[in-house]
């Protein structure tokens, strides 16, 4: 198999790993709410800040990360032809998730805080 033929493998098998793992994280989290019989704020605290939880939110967002940038970078290049226009498209993007991605890790530092 040629290098360019893994060019377009490598985001395709991380396009569906991510998506595997929104999947079964979402059904692990449906599952728990679904049993949980008063779900409160504090409740809710309590969840989050489990050493276990914090780390399988993480991935979540971790996974949400990497399948939007892989999406949304294969429509950016298919679909935008202008090199500047497509580069500024895709650094606007990556600073979004990247921003988005500190957000996140205060939201889960201020947890258990």
């Amino acid at each position: 198999m040629s290098m360019v033929a893994l060019e377009g493998l490598r985001p395709w098998v991380l396009q569906r790993l991510t998506a595997v793992y929104l999947v079964v994280y979402t059904i692990y989290v449906t599952i728990f709410w679904l049993f949980f019989e008063t779900f409160t704020f504090d409740h809710w605290r309590q969840w989050v800040a489990g050493d276990i939880n914090q780390i399988l939110i993480a991935l979540f967002y971790l996974s949400v990360f990497v399948h939007a940038w892989v999406g949304v970078r294969d429509i950016l290049l298919d679909y935008i032809k202008p090199f500047l226009i497509r580069l500024l498209l895709l650094f606007a993007v990556a600073i979004f998730l990247i921003g988005s991605g500190f957000w996140m890790i205060r939201i889960l530092m201020m947890v258990n805080a």
